[in-house]
């Protein structure tokens, strides 16, 4: 039975665990697995049956993570000549360098989940560092996996990565998905929904996450239907601005900060629309997690994703500035990537996005016509459908 070991540099949150976890369980007892982290105090919340190796703790200062990353190729670099693997499967930039780096007879195949022209910009001086290294590594993996067209387009065209990318959506449990957002709800989560027009958000309050702008048009959108709210699932650093935001327009009592819950699902399918703000993406899970749950989606254009799922003809080199009807929701036009925390003026994107939710909300013709096409939809990305994607180049 060949050896295949995931690195990965947490499995506690975020898509990178879950597309492992979700592989992993594709895979079935084919393959003996193993999980490599990175980070040896990670928290182990996503199902997995893989035999956990764990690296090093996380560095503080700038010089304590240079060290780090050093000292996690060797340790990866003795991990692997213990175990001698036919395969490894990394996760992220940190992860995929390591990979690179520490190579012995293993293939070796290096996934990115996010489109890091523009994500590491937000990343600082680690963000240059990363950029430098993606040139001179990621030509040389056996296979480079870009999980979306636009991110393949990405390192050809800013990286200058010319090799065979592959393109690979994100596996999902699609059946999993669907059984458990029937699940019921409790008492106290059935009073969340009562008489209320409920808009839904599950993602990590981030700056990618743009959710003061969900907060921005939440507000507006309250002055023309009263009753609607917003749910948003999910922690993060921005937690406290956007509560501050949310009292400095006066919608504190309108949005519900559920933090993380186990199953996200019920929430959404008891939503009226999932909306998605963010300001970049790699492949946005929780899209086909709506589609799972029924639940119409309204998202911003951004790189790279949105595009992909909703829109059928999938044509990633269009650009709007108007909110864009298609077959499987609603996009509207990218945010420009400034934070506002303010009772201002909603910009134009804003503004369209606005509209976007109140046309879904008002034409039920074109609410159930878009709802209607999500379940069969969502096998697409079936984890079945994706894992036989990864065999063919594990193989």
């Amino acid at each position: 039975m060949k050896k295949i070991a995931f690195l990965l540099p947490d499995f506690q949150e975020g898509g990178m665990p879950k597309v492992a976890s979700n592989i992993m369980s594709g895979l079935g007892d084919s393959y003996q697995q193993y999980l490599i982290l990175l980070d040896s105090n990670s928290d182990i919340r996503f199902e997995t049956n893989a035999e956990v190796l764990r690296v090093c703790p996380k560095g503080d200062s700038k010089v304590g993570k240079a060290k780090v990353f050093l000292d996690r190729i060797n340790i990866v670099k003795k991990i692997k000549k213990e175990h001698h693997f036919d395969i490894v499967i990394s996760f992220g930039v940190a992860a995929n360098i390591i990979n690179i780096v520490s190579k012995q007879n293993d293939k070796t195949i290096c996934t990115e989940h996010n489109i890091k022209s523009i994500e590491n910009k937000t990343w600082g001086f680690f963000g240059r560092v990363y950029d430098v290294l993606i040139k001179k590594f990621y030509t040389k993996p056996d296979h480079l996996v870009a999980i979306s067209k636009v991110m393949k387009e990405d390192f050809i065209g800013n990286y200058n990565i010319k090799g065979n990318i592959e393109v690979i959506y994100n596996p999902h449990k699609i059946s999993e998905i669907i059984n458990r957002s029937y699940e019921s709800l409790t008492e106290e989560e059935q009073q969340l929904f009562t008489d209320k027009v409920t808009l839904i958000n599950v993602g990590r309050m981030t700056y990618a996450k743009g959710h003061w702008h969900l907060i921005r048009i939440l507000a507006e959108l309250k002055k023309e239907i009263p009753t609607i709210q917003l749910i948003i699932l999910g922690q993060g650093e921005m937690e406290q601005s956007l509560k501050t935001l949310a009292e400095r327009l006066n919608v504190q009592d309108s949005i519900k900060f559920l933090g993380f819950q186990s199953n996200p699902y019920k929430f959404i399918r008891n939503s009226d629309l999932f909306v998605m703000s963010s300001l970049y993406e790699g492949f946005p899970n929780v899209l086909i997690e709506s589609l799972a749950c029924e639940t119409p989606i309204v998202s911003t254009d951004c790189k790279s994703g949105p595009r992909e799922i909703i829109d059928e003809a999938k044509d990633i080199y269009k650009i709007i500035n108007k909110y864009e009807v298609c077959k499987y929701g609603v996009l509207t036009p990218q945010f420009n990537g400034e934070i506002v925390l303010e009772n201002t003026l909603l910009s134009d994107s804003e503004e369209e996005m606005k509209k976007a939710v109140l046309k879904l909300l008002s034409d039920k013709e074109l609410y159930n016509k878009i709802q209607q096409e999500y379940k069969l939809q969502a096998l697409e990305y079936d984890v079945e459908n994706m894992v036989k994607e990864y065999k063919k180049i594990f193989n």
